[in-house]
């Protein structure tokens, strides 16, 4: 049975770059699609869904009743307040 693959697997390699150069060659008020920053965040787009539904992952804005979008200013928020020097400082 064939694995069904998700639209992060589905992306050509042009296509993830231009993504990740696309973020960040853009201003921090731009708004980029969760597969630009599960790219430059090196996280799963279920992850991201799950953040959003928990409250507690990156920021998101509402673009219509189905799609949402982050700010390049949030994301970089995001990931300068969730650095660590060890593996036990996460827990």
């Amino acid at each position: 049975m064939k694995k069904r693959l998700d639209r992060l697997a589905r992306l050509s390699e042009e296509q993830r770059l231009s993504f990740i150069h696309g973020f960040w060659n853009l201003p921090e008020d731009a708004v980029f699609p969760p597969e630009a920053v599960a790219l430059v965040c090196d996280m799963s787009l279920s992850w991201l869904q799950v953040k959003r539904c928990q409250g507690n992952g990156i920021p998101f804005v509402k673009i219509g009743p189905r799609k949402v979008g982050y700010i390049k200013r949030d994301v970089l928020k995001f990931l300068s307040e969730n650095r660590y020097e060890n593996t036990c400082q996460a827990s």
